[in-house]
């Protein structure tokens, strides 16, 4: 269909604006995902409704704005809700094997259903607490789109990553003085803050803000 064609061409674009090369099967295929996100969310509610006008940009493209920080090839979504950011970063980089972890057994339940729909082999989920992963669960990078301090995140996950892998943590749309809240430390327990990023999406109004952390060993 022309306007499909249309909208992956944009995603294209935008997705390169963020530095992150798609061919235009992946972007239709994203594309796949948001009606599968669209449909199953009259249901199951896994976005705020007041985000489906906006959902290529406001999901999409901002889950892919994160690629260019991952590092090696086993990656965890930790709290991936709806699968964002993990479900885009999966079909932007097949060569990755992905790992999106949920306490909610509904919001697992659609992501089976997105891995089938779409055949994504890189992907696997995960139900439960992060707490409850057995040692030997060890990531490259963790990625988590927070709504907690990043000194909570990295307590929950950061043993999981392992020495020379990193963390990805987006704090969305925040001012300074609220994203002050989640300063993280510059040490950590097996870890360092790597860099802070403000990242502008297209088509977003307000940037998102990405801190970086950087695992240097073992705790």
């Amino acid at each position: 269909m022309p306007e499909v064609r249309a909208d992956a061409d944009r995603i294209v674009a935008d997705a390169a604006a963020l530095g992150v090369v798609l061919e235009v099967g992946q972007a239709e295929m994203l594309l796949r995902f948001a009606d599968l996100l669209l449909r199953w969310n009259r249901a199951f509610n896994l976005i705020s409704r007041r985000d489906t006008g906006r959902l290529v940009t406001r999901h999409l493209l901002d889950s892919l704005s994160i690629a260019p920080w991952l590092v090696g090839t086993e990656v965890m979504d930790l709290g991936t809700g709806a699968g964002l950011p993990g479900v885009p970063l999966a079909i932007a980089r097949g060569d990755a094997q992905f790992t999106l972890i949920d306490r909610s057994e509904r919001k697992i339940r659609f992501i089976d259903q997105v891995i089938r729909a779409l055949g994504l082999g890189n992907v696997s989920s995960w139900c439960g607490d992060v707490r409850a992963l057995p040692p030997e669960a060890i990531y490259d990078t963790v990625v988590c789109r927070a709504v907690a301090g990043v000194a909570d995140v990295w307590a929950l996950a950061g043993g999981h990553i392992r020495p020379g892998g990193r963390m990805l943590v987006m704090h969305r749309g925040q001012s300074p003085s609220s994203r002050a809240e989640h300063d993280p430390p510059a040490e950590l327990a097996g870890g360092v803050l790597h860099q802070r990023v403000e990242v502008r999406v297209p088509g977003l109004q307000y940037p998102h803000e990405l801190v970086v952390l950087d695992r240097t060993g073992p705790e």
